[in-house]
């Protein structure tokens, strides 16, 4: 996929009128000029480095972990039960869960845009 592939892709998502962790990924993902280099940055060094500009304050996590509680909720569900173990919760439960559940869904939107990471 090109460039302009992907961002017409991210854009529908991101225009899609129910708030899912694929529209917030959309979104961020979208503020790249490269596409594929937002991917590999959050693959490569995660939300803690601040590259997520919605995801940088408590504040702003434990809003995203609330209002996506569902959402992530079913991603750690699965993703323990693929493991065999649970999530190592370092520090503020809302905030590892929000950022977790980004990484997540931004690698599994990766693999579905069949980018090589």
């Amino acid at each position: 996929m090109t460039n302009l592939e992907l961002k017409n892709t991210l854009q529908a998502i991101a225009n899609q009128q129910e708030n899912s962790i694929e529209k917030q990924v959309a979104i961020e993902a979208l503020e790249y000029d490269e596409i594929k280099n937002f991917f590999l940055d959050l693959m490569n060094h995660g939300c803690i480095t601040g590259m997520v500009s919605s995801l940088i304050y408590y504040t702003d996590t434990h809003t995203f972990f609330d209002t996506h509680y569902s959402q992530i909720e079913e991603l750690r569900s699965y993703f323990e039960d693929e493991m065999g173990g649970k999530i190592k919760i370092i520090g503020d439960l809302k905030n590892t869960l929000a950022w977790f559940s980004f990484e997540e869904t931004a690698y599994k939107m990766a693999q579905e845009l069949g980018l090589e990471l």
